[in-house]
């Protein structure tokens, strides 16, 4: 049997691969996506999956082992192979292995296949998916470490890549390979914000979270202080909000010689510049602080132009009307896209007024260069909840609907039923 896996993650990925020329940015598989969604591709029995794939190659020929239509397909042939794992026919499934032509579809087969054999048995197959992915991951890490290439490529790899090493007990790869993606990411992973919003708040665990597994490669190889440093700022962001989390996150930092202390001395110093700031966005932005003194406070960042944002705002004049009298309020604080002020400004006022929203709001473009909210507080999609408790920090960090509003109003609800 691994033997027989061996070859076929062997066939996957093929070593000699050029990692350049995968910015590509062209737009020739917009048709054939289209046709991937109304036919719900993936949720069809395999039979259906290559008969789509065939009268697509039909009607979309592809003849190029290179851009957004060529991995498209390879898109498609990797989730037939999969499909056929999964039905135990792996003869027809490493078939259409064999198919895959560019880079990003081996890659992306990679991943899937890699993904599919830990779930089934990680101890039997991490070093085989290891061994198989070692050749990609450094060829795309010494590419990124060079001139900053390949970084999403990179980060795309991590979290399977990183399962295998966990597995092995090889910490100190894992430091080795996490650590230039953390500092150029700005001290976080990509796939956590993924993970976050794609699970249920009951389904997560801090297993889950690369930067958790960073921090205690970390520990593990005698940095301590880097490795507090790494947890103090998953406790303080307000990504977690979880309280059993949050408290494992605490738990693991005390195991760590020096940690407890330590961890206290960041917390510490993180809540004083939190204040600070919320000093200063008030002070910019006209917002009385008295207002806001006692209460758990929302800082609402979205745009009349976000649908996803304007989406929430129902569901969040419910909350507003239900808890404003326990202690809760929210600062609105939009950003706009227009090209002037005035337009900026009647765009704001006609959202505000349309969506009938009565708490406090504020225009990020306004005094944007004495404060600009949205790059002080860190936030990179809209829309972002930021909830902060009654001393001003961060308790709280939620991006996107979905999954992520549902741990907004279960973390409302924890702070402020009773």
């Amino acid at each position: 049997m691994m033997n027989y896996m061996n070859k076929l993650i062997g066939v996957l990925i093929c070593i000699g691969f050029s990692i350049t020329g995968w910015a590509q940015t062209d737009t020739t598989d917009r048709p054939l996506m289209h046709e991937i969604v109304a036919a719900k591709f993936f949720l069809a029995p395999v039979e259906k999956k290559i008969a789509f794939t065939e009268t697509w190659l039909k009607q979309f020929p592809d003849t190029a082992r290179s851009g957004k239509l060529a991995e498209a397909y390879d898109m498609l042939r990797s989730e037939i192979a999969l499909t056929y794992f999964k039905a135990n026919d792996k003869a027809a499934g490493l078939n259409w292995l064999q198919q895959l032509r560019t880079a990003e579809g081996k890659v992306g087969a990679g991943i899937k296949i890699g993904s599919y054999l830990l779930s089934q048995d990680e101890k039997a197959y991490a070093g085989v998916v290891e061994s198989k992915l070692r050749p990609m991951v450094d060829s795309v890490s010494n590419a990124f470490k060079k001139d900053s290439t390949g970084k999403d490529t990179y980060n795309t790899l991590m979290p399977v890549y990183v399962k295998c090493l966990q597995v092995l007990g090889k910490n100190d790869r894992i430091v080795y390979y996490l650590q230039p993606l953390y500092k150029a990411n700005g001290q976080q992973f990509p796939s956590d914000v993924t993970t976050r919003i794609m699970t249920k708040p009951e389904d997560y665990k801090l297993t889950d979270n690369l930067a958790y597994t960073y921090g205690m490669a970390l520990a593990a190889t005698g940095q301590s202080k880097e490795a507090v440093a790494v947890l103090a700022r998953m406790y303080l962001t307000g990504e977690e909000t979880s309280e059993k989390v949050l408290a494992d996150i605490k738990d693991a930092s005390s195991k760590i010689p020096g940690g407890e202390a330590y961890f206290n001395h960041l917390t510490d110093s993180v809540h004083s510049y939190y204040k600070a700031k919320l000093t200063a966005f008030a002070a910019v932005k006209n917002v009385d602080l008295n207002a806001l003194k006692g209460r758990y406070v929302l800082l609402d960042f979205w745009g009349s132009w976000c649908r996803p944002c304007r989406a929430s705002h129902p569901h969040l004049k419910e909350l507003y009307a239900k808890y404003k009298d326990k202690g809760f309020e929210i600062v609105g604080i939009a950003s706009e896209h227009a090209k002037t002020k005035e337009d900026c400004i009647a765009a704001w006022k006609n959202a505000i007024a349309q969506d009938g929203i009565t708490w406090l709001q504020v225009l990020n473009n306004e005094n944007a260069v004495k404060f600009d909210a949205v790059k002080e507080y860190s936030v990179t999609a809209f829309p972002t909840k930021i909830l902060l408790d009654k001393d001003g920090n961060i308790i709280g960090r939620f991006v996107g609907n979905g999954n992520s509003g549902e741990a907004f109003y279960a973390r409302l609800a924890q702070l402020l039923d009773n």
